[in-house]
C-alpha cells in the first residue's frame, strides 16, 4: 500500500528550478533514500513533504489525505511527519527526559512511563535521562532527537542527513540502529543523503535527483547495477565503461566476450562494477590480458590499476582483495563476473 504520493512537484527560487515535476510514491512501511549531487533538489523536495516549504505546483498526500495541492497546503504541525535533522536540534536546557518528553502531549497518560519506553527503543541505558545534550556523544544526542520525534508517533519520519556528523564507524552502527527502530515501530522514513553507500545499505527504495528531475528510482540492487545512464552510474559507485559491439546478447571489447544485460544489437557503451572484474596474475601472452600500472593497497579491499593490451584507452580501476595481490609490473588476465549493463539508447 502506498502511503505517501507525489504528483508533478515543481519548486523555483527566482531563476532557480529548484523540483521540476517530481513524481515518487513510497509504500507503507517501506525506506527510501533520496540521493543526489549537491543543489539537485533534495532538501527542496523534503522540505515540501515536511510542510516548510509549498510547491509551485504538483500534489502532496500522505494516506490518502491531501497535504499540498500547489501553494494550497495543510500547515506542517497538522502533518503527523516526524524530522530528525543532522544537527539533531535538543533543547540545551533540557535533559534527556525532558527533550523526549517534549514529542508528548503533556496530558498524556503514563507520559513518564512512555520516555522510559522511548528510551529502550533507541537502546539507551536509562542512566542518561538526567544528562544534558553536551553531556551526550553525537551518536547519542541522535537517538535522543529519534525518541522525541518517535513519541508523537508520525506517520512517517523524515531524516535530513543524520549521520553525516558522525565518525565512519559510528555512522554505520547509527544508521542500522535507526532503520531497526523504525522497523519495529512500522514507520515508514525518507532519508536524505548524499552518501551514496549509506542510501544504497539503508533503503528498499531510492530515488535519484539531478538538476531538480527525478532521474531514477527503484530497488538500490536495481539502480546500483543498472543505472540509466552513466551518470547515475559513476553517481552510485565506481564503474568501468567500455565501448563494445553486442551480437546474440554478447559484447565484443576490450575484456573479450561478455554477456550482457540487453538485446540490443550493434556499437553501445557497457558498464561493468569494478567488483564484478577478476585480476588474474598470468605471464603468458593471453588475448585480452593487460600490465599491472599501480597498486593502491587498502586493506581487506585493494585497487589495481590495468593497462590493456592494443586498446587506446585509460587503465582501468579494479577492486580485489588483498590476497593474492599482483604487483606493479606483473601481466594479468582479467576475469568477468555476471553481465554487464548496456545502457538504454
Amino acid at each position: 500500500m502506498t502511503l505517501l504520493t507525489i504528483e508533478g512537484a515543481s519548486k523555483r527560487y527566482g531563476q532557480v528550478q529548484a523540483l521540476d515535476t517530481i513524481s515518487l510514491d513510497v509504500t507503507a512501511g517501506s525506506r527510501t533514500a533520496v540521493v543526489g549531487p549537491s543543489g539537485s533538489g533534495k532538501t527542496t523536495l523534503l522540505r515540501i513533504i515536511a510542510g516548510f516549504e509549498q510547491p509551485d505546483s504538483g500534489r502532496v498526500m500522505l494516506d490518502g489525505e491531501l497535504l499540498a495541492d500547489g501553494p494550497a497546503a495543510v500547515p506542517a504541525h497538522r502533518r503527523g511527519i516526524g524530522i530528525v535533522s543532522q544537527e539533531g536540534a535538543l533543547f540545551p536546557h533540557l535533559d534527556v527526559a525532558g527533550n523526549i518528553g517534549f514529542g508528548i502531549a503533556r496530558g498524556a497518560d503514563n507520559r513518564d512511563k512512555r520516555v522510559l519506553e522511548l528510551l529502550d527503543m533507541v537502546e539507551l541505558d536509562r542512566g542518561m535521562l538526567t544528562r544534558r545534550p553536551h553531556q551526550l556523544s553525537g551518536g547519542q544526542q541522535q537517538r535522543v532527537a529519534l525518541a522525541r520525534a518517535l513519541g508523537r508517533e508520525p506517520r512517517l519520519m523524515l531524516l535530513d542527513e543524520p549521520f553525516s556528523a558522525l565518525d565512519t564507524g559510528l555512522r554505520e552502527n547509527m544508521r542500522k540502529a535507526v532503520a531497526r527502530v523504525l522497523q519495529a515501530a512500522g514507520i515508514t522514513s525518507i532519508l536524505v543523503t548524499h552518501d551514496q553507500a549509506e542510501a544504497l545499505s539503508y533503503a528498499d527504495q531510492v530515488a535519484v535527483l539531478r538538476d531538480g528531475r527525478l532521474v531514477q528510482a527503484g530497488s538500490p540492487q536495481s539502480l546500483y547495477l543498472a543505472p540509466r545512464d552513466r551518470e547515475t552510474a559513476l553517481f552510485l559507485g565506481d564503474a568501468v565503461m567500455l565501448p563494445a559491439i553486442i551480437r546474440n546478447g554478447h559484447a565484443d571489447c576490450a575484456l573479450g566476450h561478455v554477456a550482457v544485460d540487453s538485446e540490443h544489437q550493434g556499437k553501445v557503451e557497457i558498464m561493468l562494477r569494478p567488483e564484478q572484474i577478476r585480476v588474474v596474475t598470468d605471464s603468458s601472452e593471453q588475448p585480452y590480458g593487460g600490465r599491472v600500472v599501480e597498486v593502491d593497497f587498502g586493506g581487506a579491499t585493494c585497487t589495481v590499476a590495468v593497462s590493456l593490451d592494443g586498446v587506446a584507452l585509460p587503465p582501468i580501476l579494479i577492486k580485489t582483495s588483498s590476497v593474492a595481490l599482483p604487483s606493479r609490473g606483473d601481466r594479468v588476465r582479467l576475469e568477468i563476473a555476471g553481465k554487464a549493463h548496456v545502457f538504454a539508447r
